[in-house]
């Protein structure tokens, strides 16, 4: 376990490295881990929060909604996450699955355990660091941390690596200053290591 308030000891992956890993979860059936990771990766929740979601949290009137609210358990915040067409996607395809099975319910958490209770965090890790090696996806510890570093990692690279991004991050993750979310994504000494390669 990593010193408290400690934030170096997981790395976020790289967009593409986890594009191909959603593709090879759904193709080998992995659907919970499939749908866990994707949101994960393009909600930016904490995992206590995303382990917390229930199917009525995503959709309405039968069908997967564009957005929802959610309250931070943490911060007591209220957030709107917009739902991306790809994850949107992803949920139609797990839903339609628990449907035709008959294991659909709203009052069903998006990932449950063998009981209908939501997974642990340490069930998660275990299972990211399990599935991560198995199909020799690179990220240094492994853990939730890893899908919400990762949104972050792909929101500061979209904007081209702009401060107003880390601003907008700062904000999401409720990070005090620019500077520990730039520390949280690890982007320093990535940023160190351009300075020196640009001279």
């Amino acid at each position: 376990m990593g010193a408290k308030n400690s934030h170096t000891a997981t790395s976020g992956l790289d967009w593409n490295a986890m594009l191909g890993l959603l593709h090879r979860l759904k193709k080998d059936g992995h659907y919970r881990e499939y749908l866990f990771i994707g949101c994960g990766c393009y909600f930016g929740l904490r995992a206590s929060d995303l382990l917390s979601l229930k199917w009525s949290d995503v959709s309405a009137d039968g069908q997967v909604s564009d957005g929802f609210h959610i309250e931070e358990r943490k911060t007591g915040k209220r957030r709107h996450i917009t739902i991306n067409p790809s994850v949107k996607e992803s949920l139609e395809l797990v839903k339609a699955l628990l449907i035709k099975s008959g294991k659909f319910s709203d009052d069903a958490y998006l990932f449950p355990n063998r009981w209908g209770n939501p997974l642990t965090i340490s069930y998660v890790n275990k299972r990211l660091h399990f599935l991560f090696a198995k199909y020799q996806v690179k990220a240094q510890n492994p853990s939730t941390h890893t899908l919400r570093k990762t949104f972050g990692k792909r929101v500061w690279e979209m904007d081209n690596r702009s401060e107003r991004s880390l601003v907008y991050l700062s904000e999401i993750f409720g990070h005090s200053s620019t500077a520990i979310t730039r520390k949280y994504i690890g982007i320093t000494q990535q940023v160190i290591a351009d300075v020196y390669m640009n001279l």
